[in-house]
């Protein structure tokens, strides 16, 4: 867990840092949404993951009550942004590969893509707020080693609520509209294969080349997201039937494990298959190494001038 704390934290700031260096990785609508993803993962990073690292190393909660409703109703918000938003992705890989450019086009421009995402976190607030407005408290749940909502909360219907609208009806919404643009991106490359075998002139399709491949790319990361989730939703529904938490401390580890996972895949993910955020990647690290070299050779020269030098211990670091 402690692995998938420094991974999330470190690829999320990486990709941050790349967007804010890049301006043109701003400019796409599809970016924005990877964008909103890496701020909540990284936010999971941040404020989630950490106490129940120590948690788990501990043995037990080591912090006060506040940090655990801090905990329990973080992690809440920041599943729902992050379910929410790959939900809306694959509204929007929908319009764009299945429906017209033109209604893609009116639909998603960059001002109407920024409200959309503004509706998405406020919508995600009502994840814990209802919880936390009927008087209950998160209390540690010693199996998946973070605050959670009670077992009580299950049989009172707030179990469901959160299954059904945050977890079950995104899954739905990417199942679908993934599942259409699969076909349609399969049908394009057979007719543009066809063309190419019949060696005909090639002519201006619906999608390009770049379309197809970010649209690849985010179906990657949408699946690598399923794969985090599906046993999340499976226990989640478990224990809603049973009304309790029955299973074993091993299964709702692991339960805890997958959902923290998903937060590490977004920075991974378009590290290895976008060329332009790979590019970005390699300038941020190329000039940190840099900036360390030139820190390291700094210090030894000071450490230097120190030694001949009686008196002066002054060591400078510093990175221009």
């Amino acid at each position: 867990m402690l692995s998938i704390n420094l991974v999330s934290f470190a690829g999320n700031l990486l990709l941050g840092m790349a967007v804010i260096k890049n301006p043109n990785l701003r400019r796409a609508v599809p970016n924005m949404y990877i964008i909103t993803l890496a701020v909540s993962d990284f936010l999971m990073s941040l404020l989630g993951i950490p106490f129940s690292v120590a948690s788990l190393i501990v043995g037990e909660w080591p912090f006060n009550n506040f940090v655990c409703q801090l905990q329990g109703f973080w992690i809440l918000l920041m599943c729902a942004v992050s379910l929410q938003t790959l939900a809306v992705t694959a509204v929007n890989r929908y319009f764009r590969v299945v429906r017209s450019r033109t209604l893609y086009q009116k639909l998603f421009n960059m001002k109407t893509t920024k409200v959309t995402v503004v509706i998405l976190w406020i919508m995600a607030f009502f994840a814990p707020l209802p919880y936390v407005a009927a008087g209950h408290e998160f209390f540690f749940h010693t199996g998946k080693v973070f605050c959670a909502h009670d077992a009580e909360s299950l049989s009172h219907g707030y179990g469901a609520y959160l299954v059904l609208v945050y977890v079950a009806i995104p899954l739905i919404i990417i199942i679908t509209c993934y599942t259409r643009v699969f076909i349609a991106v399969r049908k394009h490359n057979l007719k543009f294969q066809l063309r190419r075998n019949q060696h005909d002139r090639p002519t201006e399709g619906r999608l390009s080349v770049d379309e197809v491949n970010v649209t690849y790319v985010l179906l990657v990361v949408v699946i690598g997201f399923l794969t985090c989730w599906t046993p999340v939703m499976v226990i989640d529904m478990i224990d809603f039937i049973n009304a309790d938490w029955k299973l074993k401390r091993q299964v709702y580890v692991s339960y805890t494990c997958f959902g923290f996972a998903s937060t590490s895949l977004n920075p991974v993910i378009y590290g290895i298959m976008n060329r332009s955020f790979r590019a970005e990647y390699f300038r941020i690290l190329s000039s940190l190494k840099r900036c360390l070299l030139r820190s390291q050779k700094q210090c030894e020269v000071q450490t230097v001038s120190g030694q001949t030098a009686p008196g002066n211990n002054n060591i400078a670091l510093t990175c221009r």
